[in-house]
């Protein structure tokens, strides 16, 4: 399951999930499939040619060698029946009862010089006897030596006047023999006999083998070894002999993945036969093969080449398309698109380039209003004056003329003063922490005034974040609602908590009251206006507008988050990063 699973996957991103290789893959098996099946047609067609034509040749000079070897025992036996046209042979073994020892020595010589005329004429001729069945006498010569033999018995007498062939499995020779008969009276007198080696066919053996893998045989009727080319042909299969007579008309047949092929003499005496391997048979068709498979290896070549060509040309505009739509994805619209092509996908390319024309210009128009919108926006916060809060400003302010002295008065007048200037003459929206942070510390002398000592406020400002950047405006509306939201109707003692501090490489702000809370479907609805993209313009100063102008500034990841728990308490957690001003190249720093 494994192994399978891997497979899928290699073939699911290697191939599937490329349309490139998808299509190199399908012109490989168009153009590959006919190609193969071809080959192996082809293949099919030219073993069984080849085949056919070895066969052929090989029968037809296996004809041509019988003919030469019948010829050569042709002419054996003529020259046996040349030896009896002699008017001196049938006296010379016919017994006469007052011969002298005088033409006793000259018949035994007369009959050693023909036996050995006889010897000589063939190199070849193994040995040659004359048998006398009137004295009883048998003379042979044989490796050069006469010898003479009177015969124990009655000699084995075979009548015919025709040549005699016979077969010695054993030495490997053949006989050819013919009976003497005398003239007068035709009676059988003797026999004459010529035994002669195999070795004479050795030069037509060697004429009929093309290849030195290939094996020349003469075997006799029962398939026994007379005569063997080369010497590690020891022994013929014992099977050849029924082979024969099985394959009569066709004259060769396989056996042991060898072709046999064989040509019978001397009345099925003797056979003539060529193995021929079957590698060596179809080395023609190997040839071809090989031929066939160069021929196949250059045409895969030629198709992956053409295959990557076309595909290059079809599918490589088509992924580097796809490619240029991943970096739009990206918000990356700078990317470069060739339109030069005239076809469909040429057609592709233009329509997406000028779909990236016209997106980019929509994000800049709408770039361009949201950035007017914003200035719209704190253009408008900055004219903004809480009336509430005003009113409730000039009664404390009333009623401190009232009890106490001119000093009190002076100082609320101040913290209000400064906090004008705060807002009305800053021409960027981003400040300084630190002119945040005065800001702040301004609007909570009024409202500690106001709340007397029914609040507490503890604030907390790390010295490394004083120099950073924040938008102006983001602690004091949201602290606003703490007093607006959570202390005007708590009869408890209020505790506004406030802890501005670096945590890594972020400035992390913290806003808690200990007041009126908020139910689960309020803060509910109050973090899906967070959460909601677009940015609905109204006379609200809180939550909302801090968090847009915090992630237009700075990044999505930043902004304004808020828990809650009904009668208990309310958090609020602002996240924006660590900038320096002087890191910060920005027109919209304020000037100090």
């Amino acid at each position: 399951m494994i192994v399978s699973g891997k497979i899928k996957h290699f073939v699911n991103k290697y191939f599937l999930e490329s349309m490139q290789r998808k299509l190199m893959a399908t012109l490989l098996l168009v153009m590959m499939v006919p190609l193969l099946i071809f080959m192996l047609v082809s293949t099919h067609i030219s073993r069984g040619a080849v085949q056919t034509s070895e066969i052929t040749s090989n029968l037809s000079r296996m004809e041509l060698s019988q003919s030469y070897i019948e010829e050569q025992l042709t002419w054996f036996d003529n020259f046996l029946f040349s030896a009896l046209v002699d008017e001196k042979l049938v006296p010379s073994i016919t017994t006469i009862d007052n011969i002298t020892t005088t033409n006793s020595f000259n018949i035994q010589s007369y009959i050693q010089d023909k036996l050995f005329a006889l010897y000589n004429a063939n190199e070849n001729i193994l040995s040659v006897s004359l048998t006398s069945y009137g004295d009883k006498r048998s003379y042979k010569v044989e490796r050069r030596e006469f010898f003479v033999t009177n015969m124990i018995g009655t000699a084995l007498q075979r009548n015919g006047k025709d040549s005699m062939f016979s077969v010695n499995s054993t030495t490997g020779t053949f006989t050819f023999s013919r009976n003497i008969y005398r003239f007068e009276d035709q009676k059988l007198v003797g026999r004459i006999d010529l035994n002669v080696s195999f070795d004479f066919i050795a030069h037509i053996a060697e004429n009929l083998r093309s290849n030195e893998e290939e094996s020349i045989m003469l075997v006799d009727s029962n398939g026994k070894l007379l005569f063997a080319l080369d010497e590690n042909n020891e022994a013929a299969p014992n099977d050849l002999s029924a082979n024969f007579k099985q394959q009569h008309e066709t004259n060769y047949f396989s056996l042991n993945q060898d072709y046999y092929f064989f040509q019978e003499m001397m009345d099925e005496q003797i056979a003539l036969v060529k193995v021929v391997p079957e590698e060596v048979m179809l080395i023609g068709s190997k040839h071809i093969r090989q031929t066939g498979l160069l021929i196949l290896i250059i045409s895969i070549c030629v198709t992956v080449i053409l295959s990557i060509i076309i595909s290059n040309q079809v599918a490589k505009p088509i992924v580097l398309l796809s490619k240029k739509m991943e970096l739009v994805e990206e918000t990356n619209f700078n990317v470069k698109i060739d339109s030069k092509r005239t076809d469909e996908i040429g057609i592709l390319q233009r329509k997406f380039k000028e779909m990236i024309d016209r997106i980019r210009d929509l994000i800049e128009k709408d770039y361009k209003r949201e950035m007017e919108n914003r200035d719209a926006q704190f253009l408008a916060l900055q004219s903004q004056i809480n009336p509430h809060f005003l009113y409730n400003t000039l009664q404390v302010i009333s009623g401190m003329a009232l009890k106490k002295g001119a000093r009190e008065i002076y100082e609320m007048i101040q913290s209000l003063g400064g906090m004008f200037r705060y807002i009305t003459n800053k021409r960027g929206d981003l400040v300084f922490v630190w002119e945040e942070v005065q800001h702040l510390q301004n609007y909570l002398y009024i409202q500690k005034v106001r709340f007397g000592k029914n609040i507490s406020i503890e604030l907390f400002v790390d010295e490394q974040v004083k120099d950073a950047i924040i938008p102006l405006l983001s602690l004091q509306p949201i602290i606003e609602n703490s007093f607006k939201h959570g202390f005007e109707t708590q009869i408890e003692k209020g505790i506004l908590k406030i802890d501005i501090q670096k945590v890594f490489d972020e400035i992390e702000i913290i806003i808690e009251d200990n007041g009126m809370g908020m139910s689960e479907e309020v803060l509910q609805q109050v973090k899906r206006k967070l959460s909601t993209d677009s940015y609905l313009y109204n006379r609200s100063i809180g939550l909302k507008n801090v968090d847009t102008r915090i992630k237009l500034y700075f990044g999505r990841e930043y902004g304004v988050e808020i828990m809650s728990q009904q009668a208990e308490f309310t958090k609020v957690m602002i996240r924006l990063p660590f900038q320096e001003g002087s890191e910060y190249k920005n027109d919209d720093i304020a000037s100090c």
